[in-house]
């Protein structure tokens, strides 16, 4: 099977530089050109499986594809960016200002401090993974396509990969595409951010 991994396009909230996780934001107009762009460069043989997190931007992000292949896609909650609680809708200043304890903790140990309200790390880790497990369980397609966030991609970067690659320094970029071939629960890497 080939797995198409793709991180959705830009939102407003990027460029403001804020912490959004499970805030439901749309796309910009520069991320709907992003996934319509994403589904001209894809191009898919054999039968494919559709799946997106459960929120807006990834939806936006992989309706052009369906759209072009003409097939229903599957939301899945397990597939939602990590929630940053309190720090939602705050950018870095104003975290710094408004929690100064809490943003120094999470700078010293990002994946084992948890913010104020925040989903920990080792939670959102085992959600995506739990999705995971079940959605290949269940795909018998050729092709998997799952639009998803930035550290939704790195948690199955790493588990896919068994790397102990940095975290941080895992690059899915927005309205991009990683290509992998999965055989035999063995993955090989065909393509990054294309």
């Amino acid at each position: 099977m080939k797995l198409y991994l793709a991180r959705h396009g830009e939102t407003p909230l990027n460029l403001q530089h804020k912490f959004y996780g499970t805030l439901d934001v749309g796309l910009t107009t520069k991320g709907l050109a992003q996934a319509q762009q994403l589904a001209k460069r894809i191009k898919l043989t054999g039968t494919t499986t559709f799946c997106c997190s459960g929120q807006l931007r990834a939806q936006q992000t992989l309706m052009p594809l369906v759209t072009k292949y003409h097939q229903p896609f599957q939301q899945q909650a397990a597939f939602n960016e990590k929630g940053f609680g309190a720090w939602e809708g705050l950018d870095a200043d104003e975290i710094q200002a408004g929690y100064p304890k809490a943003w120094q903790a999470w700078l010293a140990a990002p994946l084992s401090y948890t913010p104020p309200q925040a989903e920990s790390f080792v939670q959102f880790q085992q959600r995506v993974l739990a999705g995971w497990q079940q959605l290949l369980t269940t795909t018998t397609t050729t092709n998997l396509v799952l639009i998803a966030h930035l550290g939704t991609l790195r948690v199955l970067d790493q588990y896919l990969f068994a790397s102990d690659a940095v975290f941080w320094d895992i690059r899915f970029n927005a309205g991009q595409y990683t290509v992998i071939d999965w055989q035999n629960e063995q993955a090989t890497l065909l393509a990054r951010n294309v």
